[in-house]
């Protein structure tokens, strides 16, 4: 049976020779583990990242661009493929394995100074499931301590029940692939820590997985784990009245966002007016038409009935996060033709008929919109109407 081994005091919630760039603000030097010494040559070496080391016998990964066409090369490495969120390296942890097989790896950074007693501060980092691993588990957690962990052997790091742990409001599954997540939250410091491991501290039968299917187009086997690339790593202080800003949104917050226009009703619209003003605008990663959507094509179809000459190009959009979506979920890959394909059927059944249009996939190309703000990601769920 593997130990575990038992620790005090915690805030589980969320993970966080070469040149390198340096934001003065953060605590965590070498945040995206671009400072190196030595050479890559194999896994279990984030060592190599100038400053990190793994507090058991078990070290985690560092994957770098350096290293590419071997195990440990980015973008493609043995456990899958994925660009850095920033620079050229990330690290890799074992967050679990089936049933506790394997131990968990974890990472550990000395602070530049220690945190301030009662102040409040900011701990974020990007975390992406590699492609093989099988699982996908929630419970990624820090811990900020005044001193390191001092583990011997290759054991889990299991955090006491009675000490203090703060999560991620949702403590979600991270099952994303093909991109990263942004997970942050807010620690008020006891005062005097010094040291952020990152990694699970919860015992596996505390741990809710999901197992995964492996991409039909993906080569190699997948591993009985939840493996996942950290990079971005940060702690900030905040100031008073400051929030701790995510940047991130589940996709639940993002389904629930449709653009509608500023226009009512395209009665008394010259035809030309109306096909401008028919733009259809869906739900994240959806292609069923919203009801308001249905009102504008109707009154479309209309147009196209009284002048049988119109002719229509129809082109489908999707978002940049939608095609993110799609590497990671085959189901999503058809999306802007099935957009297409639904608008159309819908206008045919007003008995228009289908040599009167010409559709052509746009995907990300010729957004609306530039903002990277909720509506803004809204306005290019879309599908566009031009005449012949």
């Amino acid at each position: 049976m593997k130990k575990k081994y038992l620790i005090g005091a915690v805030l589980a919630f969320a993970i966080v020779g070469n040149s390198y760039a340096q934001d003065d603000a953060n605590l965590v030097e070498n945040a995206s583990f671009e400072g190196t010494k030595g050479k890559l040559k194999r896994l279990k070496q984030v060592n190599k990242a100038l400053d990190w080391f793994s507090p058991t016998s078990l070290r985690a990964d560092l994957f770098s661009k350096s290293a590419g066409g071997t195990d440990i090369g980015v973008p493609n490495n043995i456990y899958g493929k994925e660009e850095p969120s920033d620079g050229d390296n990330y690290a890799g942890i074992i967050a679990y394995s089936y049933r506790g097989k394997d131990p968990r790896t974890y990472i550990s950074k000395e602070l530049k100074e220690k945190l301030e007693k009662g102040a409040r501060y900011c701990v974020s980092y990007k975390v992406s499931l590699a492609d093989l691993a099988k699982y996908a588990v929630n419970n990624l957690g820090a811990h900020l301590s005044r001193k390191p962990f001092e583990v011997e052997g290759k054991k889990d790091i299991v955090l006491g029940k009675k000490e203090t742990v703060l999560k991620i409001s949702n403590n979600k599954i991270f099952e994303k692939r093909y991109s990263w997540e942004t997970v942050c939250a807010e620690y008020e410091a006891n005062g005097g820590e010094k040291f952020i491991t990152l990694g699970n501290f919860n015992e596996t039968t505390d741990t809710k997985f999901k197992k995964l299917r492996k991409k039909k187009d993906f080569r190699g086997s997948q591993v009985p784990m939840a493996y996942y690339y950290i990079d971005e790593v940060s702690v900030k202080i905040l100031e008073e009245g400051e929030k701790c800003e995510c940047g991130d949104v589940d996709d639940a917050d993002i389904e629930r966002v449709i653009y509608n226009k500023a226009v009512t009703s395209l009665d008394g619209f010259t035809p030309d007016q109306v096909v401008e003003n028919s733009t259809v605008y869906f739900a994240y990663l959806k292609s069923e038409l919203p009801q308001r959507a249905k009102d504008d094509l109707d009154a479309l179809a209309q147009t196209m009935i009284d002048n049988p000459k119109i002719k229509l190009n129809v082109y489908g959009h999707t978002t940049a996060d939608e095609a993110l979506a799609a590497r990671g979920d085959e189901l999503h890959l058809d999306l802007a033709s099935r957009r297409i394909k639904n608008v159309i059927a819908y206008l045919k059944s007003h008995g228009i008929d289908e040599d009167r249009f010409e559709s052509e996939i746009m995907n990300t190309s010729d957004p609306e919109s530039k903002e990277g703000t909720l509506v803004g990601k809204a306005k290019n769920r879309r599908v566009t109407f031009k005449k012949q």
